[in-house]
């Protein structure tokens, strides 16, 4: 065994979910699963009557990063890669951006009407076939799930052109969520094979082609509050809890995401063709 991301063989047992062995590279502290490890059925997770519940939650979300793309990128040409229900790149479409999307799994929804062209194939697949090239290309809510970093960054620099951004939304394990909650939700095993650190991340873009242009870590109080449900068995053990924590949290939020404890990275490299 060893890490798929700075390739070391110091590898230490980190933690158990849900029966799922999790190791981490004591080099880069990327964490992982098992690579023998056979995913499960997932289809359950994903639902998107659930997800139309929280739409506008992820409106607000996508706003975000939106503004990023427009301030990051210096052409139109937008790939999604995992696209989901399709949400965010509808808003970019919208914000009159060119829009691919690849999305094998789910129906996007949000693109049915839309002139956005819609691949159903994985990123390998599509890498091997295409001689499209893009400004932006976006992973929200996907690193986690590929079986090789590493070929993946490869196969980014294959779709960039010259300047071309790469927008990267992943749960951060070492989080103050995640270390305070029993249960923290984004582990999410049966289908998420990594955990990424900072270090981990920058490793992963060390390459010479790459610049890191912008990076931080946050989160949104729904998913905090939600998290921090299910460590309580009783009423007046959470009253107590967030009588003093809601302050404590809402004064000190920005400090914790600047330190490096917000529960989810959001990063953009720049890809400097040579």
């Amino acid at each position: 065994m060893f890490c798929q991301v700075c390739n070391s063989k110091v590898i230490k047992k980190y933690t158990v979910v849900e029966d799922v062995p999790l190791y981490q590279c004591q080099k880069c502290k990327l964490a992982f699963v098992d690579p023998k490890t056979p995913r499960r059925n997932t289809s359950h997770i994903y639902s998107f009557l659930d997800y139309k519940k929280r739409e506008n939650q992820f409106i607000k979300r996508y706003q975000d990063a939106t503004c990023l793309v427009k301030r990051y990128s210096i052409g139109k040409k937008i790939l999604e890669v995992g696209a989901g229900f399709g949400l965010f790149s509808s808003m970019l479409c919208k914000a009159e951006y060119s829009v691919d999307v690849l999305e094998p799994t789910v129906t996007p929804h949000y693109l049915l009407d839309l002139p956005v062209k819609i691949y159903k194939q994985n990123l390998e697949e599509f890498t091997k076939n295409t001689k499209n090239k893009y400004d932006v290309i976006i992973l929200y809510d996907v690193l986690e799930h590929v079986d090789f970093p590493q070929k993946t960054i490869t196969q980014f620099e294959k779709l960039l052109n010259n300047k071309g951004i790469v927008l990267i939304q992943t749960p951060n394990y070492l989080s103050l969520m995640a270390k305070i909650v029993k249960n923290w939700s984004w582990w999410m095993v049966d289908d998420h094979r990594y955990f990424f650190s900072k270090k981990s991340l920058n490793l992963l873009f060390s390459n010479k082609n790459w610049t890191s242009v912008f990076f931080k870590t946050y989160e949104e109080w729904p998913d905090f509050k939600k998290n921090l449900d299910g460590n309580f068995t009783d009423k007046i053990h959470k009253a107590v809890f967030f009588g003093w924590f809601i302050p404590f949290y809402f004064l000190f939020k920005r400090l914790i995401w600047e330190l490096g404890y917000g529960g989810l990275h959001m990063a953009i490299w720049q890809y400097n063709r040579e």
